[in-house]
């Protein structure tokens, strides 16, 4: 059965799985180059190449979160009308193969997703991707010195109560690091601290403010050899209410350990619907003792390998981090 090249500019209604049981759908033009990349990836994957894995990053509910997830944790992707390739097996056919229906009717348009942000060019300046630059706002000293000893020695004390971290997808190499999650007091401290803050943070950040709903907490302790890939804090259904993260550090003194930097990536803008991590544009937040750094739920970043020649414990790169939700 031969097939009929087109030129097709209704949309195609995609359907992806995701490893975790994660499912995202989306509404994409045949010739958009984020359809095009999705089943490259997965061709990929079911060929066993590794060597381009890539991170995508897809806007999600109206715009207001992104949706991260490695290109090799796509398990299957259905598309209505169905795809084929091109005789010649290249994807890059794809987006113009289809079987020839009698008069196939498009697919109504889907909303496009908004998404607030700084650029360092004009839009409509040329044809190319344009950079958004990823925003973070640090404090120093942000608790009293009786403040951050007290959380101090309290970690300290609760070592046997850290657990494992893990993440969504299940790949224990993705990230490294201890847990620690009931600590009220503590928990109780930092929220007032940030609701007293929350006016300078939005502003800096060039988030309008919002009423908020919750704040999350959890304790960190990062050691020899721990780190956490890139990522985001709102890339699904249960966290996607998150909009603004904070990491507060804290350690002992003199500080037994170095790297645990917070890279914040940029994204590179294709249009308004597609958006891509800009690898090589980030920005390094160094872990000072008793600062916070806020940043935008929405951007990509990770915290890079931090070493411990010591491998104590009481030695760690320790943070309180969490996310406020609207």
């Amino acid at each position: 059965m031969s097939a009929t090249t087109q030129n097709i500019e209704s949309q195609v209604h995609v359907m992806m799985l995701i490893e975790g049981g994660h499912q995202c759908e989306l509404s994409l033009s045949f010739d958009s180059p984020l359809l095009l990349e999705l089943l490259e990836a997965l061709q990929n994957r079911s060929q066993g190449e590794t060597e381009n894995n890539r991170l995508f990053q897809i806007p999600v509910d109206e715009g207001r979160s992104m949706l991260y997830f490695p290109s090799h944790s796509i398990v299957a992707i259905a598309t209505d009308p169905p795809l084929t390739f091109g005789e010649t097996g290249e994807l890059k056919e794809m987006t113009q193969m289809v079987q020839s229906p009698p008069e196939p009717t498009p697919t109504p348009q889907a909303e496009t997703p908004q998404i607030q942000a700084q650029s360092t060019a004009d839009p409509n300046s040329s044809n190319g991707p344009v950079l958004i630059e990823s925003r973070y706002f640090q404090i120093e000293n942000f608790l009293t010195p009786k403040e951050h000893n007290r959380l101090l020695n309290y970690v300290l004390n609760k070592k046997s109560e850290f657990v494992q971290s893990t993440v969504s997808s299940g790949d224990p190499e993705y990230r490294k690091s201890l847990l620690l999650f009931y600590f009220e007091d503590f928990a109780e401290l930092i929220q007032a601290r940030l609701k007293q803050n929350f006016s300078t943070i939005c502003k800096e950040l060039g988030i309008g403010e919002f009423p908020i709903s919750q704040i999350e907490t959890q304790i960190t302790a990062h050691n020899d050899g721990h780190y956490y890939k890139a990522h985001n804090d709102n890339g699904d259904e249960k966290t996607a209410t998150r909009a603004i993260s904070y990491v507060y550090y804290f350690n002992r003194e003199p500080k037994q350990f170095s790297g645990g930097e917070l890279k914040i990536y940029d994204s590179w803008k294709h249009n308004e619907s597609y958006y891509t991590m800009a690898a090589e544009s980030s920005k390094v937040v160094q872990p000072y003792n008793n600062s916070i750094v806020f940043f935008s739920s929405s951007c990509c970043h990770e915290v890079q390998p931090v070493r411990c020649s010591s491998n104590d414990f009481a030695d760690s790169r320790f943070t309180l981090n969490g996310w406020i939700r609207y």
